[in-house]
């Protein structure tokens, strides 16, 4: 028989939500859909000023607000309507805390144009609440992904999958390939999860060009995010791809095939390479600024200027 204590704890009301913003951030969740429950309309105000004052459960309630901006699409407004979603935007507005202010940004690019960011993501969450991005005071990395996931957004998948490059990496056979293009379920590139990236790191070298220019933001996102804390030779391989390296004759990827690829990319893609290249040069791989002096750096971007 359930105990009515326990299952009234377990109820988003706002004595029990601020209850649960005092405990320790790896506190188990009271249940599985416990964001899910706080993040509604009726709790917004709340949410907003435990965010505001920095509480043990910061990060969570940071998500939440995320969540109830993303539920108005989801529910067509009737989880929470726009007037709702404007109303707490201008009181984020007057927020001095980090968190909110960004929150506040991303809300209203979002808002403009859903589908730039990914419909979904934000129901979820907001992908900027990854841990190793959210918890870095790294403004210049977020925008970098914001400008990669804009300029890439609607670019189709050539012939080759990540997972089949992955088989062709490691000299597997036609039917290896073929059963490796099963795994690759994605309908756009947004929805490459990050452990396919890690299990196909060197993959990139056996893409057809098209694909390429599918999969190389994806592997540009991860690297943003991971570059410091992974052990993965992904972000040296990404950066890699995108350098003009000294190839003999005889080898597959030569010169003019990374001509090939490069140009793909259209100049607001080549831009967003180029502000990749140039972070990673300053932050981490010294062949990053190599490429933009080979190729890339007539595409910096003209309002830098």
């Amino acid at each position: 028989m359930s105990n009515p204590e326990e299952e009234a704890e377990m109820d988003a009301t706002p004595e029990n939500i601020r209850a649960w913003a005092k405990k320790d951030p790896n506190t188990e969740w009271v249940h599985q859909d416990w964001d899910m429950e706080v993040a509604q309309a009726k709790h917004a105000d709340l949410i907003l000023s435990l965010v505001e004052e920095d509480c043990p459960q910061s990060d969570f309630f940071v998500s939440c607000l995320y969540l109830l901006v993303g539920s108005y699409f989801t529910t067509n407004g009737k989880s929470i309507s726009r007037n709702q979603i404007d109303e707490l935007l201008s009181q984020g507005e007057q927020s001095t805390n980090q968190n909110v202010q960004h929150w506040v940004n991303r809300s209203r690019a979002f808002l403009l144009n859903p589908e730039k960011f990914g419909r979904d993501g934000w129901a979820e969450g907001g992908w900027a609440l990854d841990e190793n991005i959210w918890r870095l005071p790294d403004e210049e990395r977020v925008a970098i992904i914001e400008e990669i996931t804009a300029a890439f957004h609607g670019v189709p998948r050539g012939e080759i999958t990540l997972h089949e490059a992955d088989v062709w990496d490691n000299y597997g056979s036609e039917e290896e390939a073929e059963q490796a293009r099963s795994l690759d379920t994605d309908n756009c590139w947004e929805d490459i999860q990050e452990v396919w990236i890690e299990e196909c790191s060197s993959a990139l070298p056996f893409l057809d060009p098209q694909s390429w220019r599918y999969y190389i933001p994806a592997y540009m996102i991860w690297t943003l995010k991971n570059y410091e804390n992974s052990d993965s030779i992904v972000s040296e391989w990404t950066v890699y791809t995108f350098c003009m390296l000294n190839r003999s004759k005889n080898e597959p990827d030569s010169k003019e095939n990374d001509l090939e690829r490069f140009q793909q990319l259209n100049q607001k893609q080549s831009a967003a390479v180029y502000l990749f290249l140039k972070y990673m040069g300053e932050h981490y791989l010294d062949a990053a600024e190599e490429a933009i002096q080979q190729y890339w750096k007539k595409f910096y971007p003209a309002e830098q200027d």
